[in-house]
């Protein structure tokens, strides 16, 4: 196995509550120098986008079509 795969197989035998923190901690490492999120602003984000779900004004996608979107960053 790689390195990379041997932590991944560490990591996952943590707590969920240590990996959610950990999942944060390497999201924002990725900022590339801007300003982190605060929380407060996730929330409100949050807040905006179940408001558009709930009133119908943009549709849900499935999983799949999530996954579909998804694009990872370049790679140096």
């Amino acid at each position: 196995m790689t390195a990379a795969a041997d932590l991944s197989t560490l990591l996952l035998q943590l707590p969920p509550q240590d990996r959610a923190e950990l999942a944060v901690n390497l999201i924002d490492s990725l900022s590339l120098g801007e300003p982190a999120w605060e929380d407060d602003q996730l929330a409100a984000l949050a807040d905006e986008r179940d408001a558009e779900l709930e009133s119908g004004a943009v549709k849900p996608l499935s999983y799949d079509e999530f996954i579909a979107g998804l694009r990872r960053p370049s790679q140096p």
